[in-house]
């Protein structure tokens, strides 16, 4: 087991003084990152204040270059892989020829043993996605993409005023911990929904006030947002705690639909904001100018945007520091437009869809994107509903989920969701709760299977409190 991966295996269950005097640690000399933490402080600082366009060009080239090399020498995959596709190292001579790099993807790398695609690394951690869209994705992190992280992570959340010791608070889903639960490696405050809000409540005010004064939310929006209106409606007093105590909302893992966005600022009277990236740790982008769009950060990775023959527009990013398991010119299948560049480097882009897979096929065969169909949701729609969440059993076929916002029926959703141009035959089901998946996030696009739907449905549709 490497250092890195002890620690965090140790570190949930550290007691809250130790956790308190980790926060005022600096990461800068922090065990095993703070090397690396520093080294991205400095690049990322450099490269956002002081670089000019060729020095940032000149920079990427040799980030990539150098990771490329590096997994041409030691990964048998990518030898054979860029032999396959006729790319030679000595093609790489300038920035523009890193377009010439073949493209890898998630499913590509799942046909290819881990060894064959890794590199003998010392301190390596084996590392797991998500697996929302599918089979989870298993790769080695490098500890140096660790301190990377951390470094471009607070510089964003800095912009609301973060600070490496501001106690966090996170709603999250871990059936094997207690409704109220404190992780020291995080230095956060996590509120179990594995359990139901009511207990949750209860254990938060059993805790002495000073060690719930958390500064920020920081999570899913959409289980924030659900816990928040839950406060709003039956813990009051909650609600007005934390008004006092915190300052904004970092939204993670999942796109911020405008109704989640709005529900946490409205609630807590406070900003948010919101960043762009994966668990595979290529590419991160955040909201720099204004909400839903989003700037890359290319001291971070290098992160580029491709459109196939068929016109979709992604993302594709390379990590300029996993050594374990060199990621170059990885596709992420979200759709991406409004794209800006600084001479030749992509600078700032929005989701037009989420997974390639977020999408539905209507009657004769066509497809389109779920995140679409919901933001052009009537407000009425938004006025009954506090989620929607699709299942698609069959083309042509589509169930909506929906947790209501108050007493309805499924006639008055069916009137709401009328949408003129949809080729479906449509079904509406009411739900006491969104349908989570196992890390607690509400999926878009649900699968409940063979699943009992009384466990799911309100039979009689009431609004629960």
């Amino acid at each position: 087991m490497s250092i890195l991966s002890f620690i965090k295996s140790r570190a949930p269950n550290l007691p809250r003084p130790v956790g308190n005097l980790m926060a005022r640690t600096p990461y800068g000399i922090r065990p095993t990152i703070g090397r690396a933490y520093r080294k991205a402080q400095r690049i990322r600082a450099w490269y956002d204040e002081s670089a000019t366009p060729e020095e940032r060009r000149e920079f990427i080239f040799a980030s990539v270059r150098r990771i490329v090399e590096y997994a041409i020498r030691t990964t048998p995959f990518y030898r054979t892989f860029y032999r396959e596709h006729g790319f030679k190292l000595e093609d790489l001579r300038n920035f523009d020829d890193l377009a010439s790099i073949p493209i890898i993807s998630k499913e590509i790398l799942q046909e290819i043993a881990l060894e064959e695609r890794s590199a003998r690394r010392l301190g390596r951690t084996l590392t797991f996605t998500g697996g929302s869209t599918g089979e989870p994705f298993k790769f080695y992190s490098d500890y140096r993409q660790l301190g990377n992280e951390w470094a471009h992570m607070h510089y964003v959340w800095s912009r609301l005023g973060y600070r490496s010791n501001d106690l966090l608070l996170t709603v999250c889903l871990e059936p094997e911990r207690p409704p109220v639960f404190y992780d020291a490696l995080r230095h956060t405050l996590a509120l179990n929904i594995h359990f139901d809000r009511a207990h949750v409540a209860r254990e938060y005010r059993a805790l002495p006030r000073r060690r719930r004064r958390a500064s920020f939310f920081r999570g899913y929006p959409s289980a924030i947002a659900e816990f928040l209106e839950y406060c709003e409606r039956s813990a009051p007093d909650i609600l007005a705690e934390l008004r006092t105590t915190i300052r904004g909302s970092f939204l993670a893992s999942e796109y911020p639909h405008p109704s989640f966005r709005d529900a946490i600022e409205r609630t807590t009277g406070r900003p948010t904001i919101s960043w762009y990236g994966l668990s595979e740790r290529v590419l991160l982008a955040y909201e720099r100018d204004r909400s839903y769009e989003y700037a890359p950060m290319q001291s971070y990775g290098f992160c580029e945007a491709t459109t196939t023959a068929a016109g979709f527009t992604s993302l594709v990013g390379t990590s300029y520091y996993n050594y374990a398991s060199p990621l170059i010119r990885y596709r992420i299948d979200d759709g991406i437009g409004d794209l800006k560049y600084d001479h030749g480097v992509l600078s700032s882009f929005r989701i037009t869809e989420g997974r390639m897979g977020d999408y539905l096929i209507d009657k004769k065969g066509a497809r389109f994107s779920i995140t679409h169909l919901n933001l052009s949701c009537r407000p009425e729609t938004w006025q009954l509903a506090r989620f929607i969440q699709v299942e698609q059993p069959a083309p042509g076929q589509v169930i909506f989920w929906i947790t209501p916002r108050c007493e309805t029926t499924v006639d008055e959703l069916a009137r709401a969701f009328q949408f003129d141009d949809l080729n479906l035959d449509c079904q509406f089901r009411i739900v006491a709760r969104p349908i989570l998946s196992a890390r607690g996030k509400a999926l878009l696009k649900v699968t409940t299977g063979a699943a009992p739907l009384e466990e799911r449905i309100s039979d009689a549709l009431s609004f629960p409190s």
